[in-house]
């Protein structure tokens, strides 16, 4: 009996995780977006690891994008939150104001 398929050789590539902005709702590289996570407490935090344990959600490095997750309450549905914190949504907006100098600059911030 003839084999009609052949399996491939070699290595299997490596899997990717994939994760969505909450914003604008793109797919990229999990390392490609800013993680943003919820505590046990309620306290809302930048994860610049991504392995902070908590509920997560995902931000591209578009300003616009963190811009419409505060203003739709984008963040507050995805961490199953009532509201933000003040002194978080302060953290969050310090972090617009530094992606908004990095775009001016022309760095994106993502590492490839």
């Amino acid at each position: 009996m003839a084999q009609t398929s052949k399996k491939q050789k070699g290595p299997r590539p490596k899997h990717i995780p994939q994760r969505t902005c909450i914003a604008c709702r793109r797919t990229d590289a999990k390392r490609g977006l800013i993680r943003i996570v919820r505590d046990s407490e309620g306290r809302v935090a930048i994860d610049p690891t991504g392995k902070r344990s908590g509920r997560g959600a995902y931000l591209c490095h578009d300003p616009a994008c963190w811009e419409q997750a505060l203003k739709r309450h984008a963040l507050e549905r995805s961490l199953r939150i009532e509201s933000l914190h003040p002194e978080d949504r302060a953290a969050l907006e310090e972090q617009i104001s530094l992606l908004t100098k990095q775009a001016a600059e022309g760095d994106t911030g993502k590492t490839e």
